[in-house]
């Protein structure tokens, strides 16, 4: 390294006009700034600077790093494909396989404001403020600063293959292999040689310019730092790159040849002529102010030199590089964006059960999700590992996109149904039968999670009959028979199988419907069955009248039960199918059963001036009827044909009387001695309890019991209890009032009952059993003393038919 008290000159500030000079000592102080070095494409001609063929891949990208001032590293979107780059000063330039140009960056002086309409682009280069562009018919168009006639001086150029820019200066390669160079030549770099001619690559530098011509590295130019001094026997050279100081030339055999960046006088080795030994592989090069850069054949990028923005320090993933562009601080590269090499997650997944889907990429990528959103409960790394336990049932669709240096590239989009955690299959169903000709559908019950398929495994539909996946059984069946066979539901949390036998019938014939039922007897079981016959079966119902209560009629015209009620009754019965139908009407007579009465009780004694009621038990079919065949009733009650005995005893004594019960079967006496209290005149509460109920029921029907609790004493009595005990033949319904009922009791509580006051309660029951249902009733006090403890319970009996 060489180094002097000579100081470098100030840069000029990005953002302003350079100033014009045409001395040669400030054009000397501007060649001394940080050039942008952007090498030359050949088309048609030669393997290009700093490019090589693409890899095969659907997107080309580009890859910038660097100084990200102004946007120059902020690759926009759309540039794709690319055929070509560039890096000026503070702006960058694409040429997309569309023809098209996109710049981006500082267009403080319109480099960045491309051309409306420009296309048939195949090449660009960049000065620092100028931008140009080489179309396929072999015209230039440039736009930007113009001060030395960078843009305005191309215009005329025809014929040209390949562009090269630095500062303020271009070359432009013929396809006659001549070169012409416009712009600044303040130093010399705008001279071309005399005679100069079969030139294959050429590079502009900031002051110097270089060129290949059979092999050979042709140089011209500003020669400060011994950049133009090429060494001697250099040759089978392919390209060049030009820096500011230095420059570069690329051998046929894959090794790189490096000079310049000497000086007696300023410091400007910053090691960018010092090859790294042993680079060989080489197929492009790229040289900028003070560093270079070399492209080998596997797509790795090399690089030497002084790194003041970063430019040597390469994106991590940096790989399959086709084309490097050089800048004073910053570096742009074509390269291929990620191609998704696995990118089909599954569909589907279950609420609380692990995920897992590695995405991959043919090249090294980073991940991430590049529309819609993951399952709740899903997320993807980096590295591209989608994992989790989703935790919400529903449906996501998102696409994910494989990130390197070059760009991104977005993948399939994918929608991911979360469903209820996996339940194994159930498959039930008894099919009905068929009749040939008669459409058919029977869906089998199906369940579990995920939903099941459903398919036969065995034996053979009926014939007209196909099952559908989710178990349909639909058709119209052509062939009479039995069919048995067996289906399997199946899914991802496992199988259900079930085997099933459908009988398919002849066509329809009328229904038929015909039969005498005999008598009945009250309480004795009844069974007839009419004749039906008829295809499809018919269905037998009561068309008109009605059946005896206590019989029912089968679909299938079986008439049977126990009848309960006595009579003669006519009805219709009709049999109908869908389409037809036939009737027939019948009388049963249903007659009485007999029996012998019954006759009990023991009465209770009575006071005079209060009220009195006791029942008999009477039982017998037909219902007997009670009277008195002797002696004589006490004075103030009476008896009535049910039974009982009742009224108000006027007379006190003790009487004997006898009383029989009498149907048409026969009779049953019974005598009773009731003793009558003379009337207590007395200042205590008296409380008394009458229980009431119908003499007879029907077993099936309800009854209603009607309870009565009467304080006759003089005095409130207090914390009252009405209860009833009701016998084993009857099924409690409802009450009226409060009550509270454990089993068969049935009790009323109120806080007390004021002397000379009645109250009423009625309790229903629903006759269960046949005979004598006798209940118990009794009324008490828990706090008041009653005088008379005998007028405290009653009975009720009813006789259950």
């Amino acid at each position: 390294m060489r180094s002097s008290t000579v100081p470098r000159p100030p840069a000029v500030e990005d953002g302003t006009t350079p100033p014009r000079d045409p001395g040669a000592a400030r054009r000397l102080r501007r060649g001394l700034l940080g050039l942008t070095a952007t090498v030359a494409l050949l088309v048609g001609a030669a393997v290009p600077l700093a490019a090589v063929a693409a890899a095969s891949a659907p997107v080309l990208g580009v890859a910038a790093w660097g100084s990200s001032a102004d946007g120059r590293t902020t690759v926009p979107a759309g540039v794709e494909n690319v055929l070509s780059l560039a890096a000026g000063r503070t702006h960058s330039l694409a040429a997309n396989g569309d023809g098209g140009v996109v710049a981006w960056g500082r267009g403080s002086y319109g480099q960045t404001s491309v051309p409306d309409g420009l296309t048939g682009v195949v090449a660009v280069s960049a000065g620092d403020y100028s931008s140009h562009a080489l179309k396929s018919d072999g015209t230039v168009v440039s736009w930007g600063y113009d001060g030395d006639g960078q843009v305005s001086r191309s215009a005329a150029l025809t014929g040209i293959v390949a562009i090269s820019s630095s500062r303020d200066n271009s070359l432009a390669l013929g396809g006659d292999g001549t070169v012409t160079a416009w712009g600044s030549n303040g130093l010399g770099e705008g001279l071309v040689p005399a005679g100069l001619g079969g030139v294959t690559a050429i590079a502009a530098g900031q002051r110097h310019s270089l060129a290949v011509s059979s092999g050979r590295v042709v140089a011209w130019g500003w020669d400060l730092y011994g950049q133009t001094d090429v060494p001697a026997g250099l040759e089978g050279v392919v390209a060049v790159a030009a820096g500011e100081t230095h420059s570069l030339a690329l051998k046929e055999d894959g090794t790189v040849v490096a000079w310049g960046a000497s000086s007696d006088s300023v410091v400007v080795d910053y090691g960018q002529t010092t090859v790294p030994a042993g680079l060989s592989g080489v197929v492009a090069i790229a040289a900028a102010s003070d560093y270079s850069l070399a492209l080998k054949g596997d797509g790795t990028v090399v690089g030497w030199g002084r790194s003041s923005a970063g430019q040597l320090q390469f994106p991590a993933g940096l790989a399959g590089t086709t084309a490097l562009a050089a800048g004073p601080d910053h570096v742009l590269a074509r390269g291929p964006r990620p191609v998704l090499t696995a990118d089909a997650p599954p569909a589907s997944g279950s609420l609380g059960a692990a995920a897992s889907y590695t995405f991959a990429a043919d090249n090294p990528a980073s991940f991430a999700v590049a529309s819609g959103s993951l399952p709740d409960g899903l997320t993807l790394s980096a590295s591209g590992l989608l994992t989790g336990t989703p935790t919400t049932k529903g449906t996501s669709t998102f696409a994910v996109s494989a990130r390197n240096p070059f760009g991104a590239t977005v993948g399939a989009s994918h929608t991911f149904a979360v469903s209820e955690t996996t339940v194994a299959p159930t498959l039930t169903g008894d099919p009905p039968a068929a009749t040939v000709g008669a459409p058919y559908d029977f869906d089998y019950s199906v369940t579990g999670t995920p939903a099941p398929t459903v398919s036969l495994v065995s034996g053979r539909l009926p014939a007209g009959l196909s099952l559908g996946d989710r178990g349909g059984l639909t058709g119209t069946p052509t062939t009479a028979g039995r069919s048995t066979f067996t289906l399997r539901a199946s899914s991802a949390a496992g199988s259900a199988e079930t085997t099933s036998t459908v009988v398919v019938s002849p066509a329809a014939a009328a229904p038929a419907i015909s039969g005498t039922p005999g008598a009945g007897v009250v309480g004795t079981p009844y069974d007839f069955g009419y004749t039906v016959s008829g295809f499809p079966v018919p269905s037998v119902a009561v068309s008109a009248g009605a059946l005896p209560p206590g019989l029912t009629l089968t679909p299938a015209g079986r008439l049977s039960g126990t009848p309960s009620t006595p009579g003669t009754f006519m009805f219709t019965l009709a049999a109908r199918t869908d389409t037809a139908g036939a009737e027939t009407t019948s009388t049963v007579t249903v007659t009485a059963p007999t029996g012998a009465p019954t006759l009990s009780g023991t009465v209770a004694a009575g006071v005079v001036g209060s009220a009195y009621d006791f029942h008999y038990a009477v039982s017998g079919t037909p219902a007997p009827s009670v009277s008195l065949v002797s002696g004589a009733l006490p004075a103030g009650l009476t008896l009535d044909a049910t039974g009982r005995l009742s009224g108000t005893p006027t007379t006190a004594g003790t009487t004997t009387f006898s009383i029989q019960a009498a149907n048409s079967v026969g009779t049953a006496r019974a005598t009773s001695t009731l003793t009558v209290s003379p009337k207590q005149v007395a200042t205590k509460a008296d409380l008394r309890v009458d229980l009431s109920a119908p003499a007879s029921a029907v077993k099936g029907r309800t009854l209603t019991y009607t309870l009565i609790t009467t304080n006759a004493g003089r005095a409130a009595s207090a914390s009252v209890f009405s209860q009833v005990v009701l016998p084993a033949g009857v099924q409690f319904v409802s009450a009226t009032g409060s009550y509270t009922r454990v089993g068969n009791v049935v009790v009323f509580q109120r806080a007390g009952l004021a002397d000379g006051r009645t109250v009423s309660e009625k309790i229903t029951v629903r006759a269960t059993v046949s005979g004598t249902a006798t209940a118990l009733a009794a009324a008490f006090s828990t706090k008041t003393p009653d005088p008379s403890v005998r007028s405290n319970a009653d009975t009720a009996s009813t006789t259950i038919r």
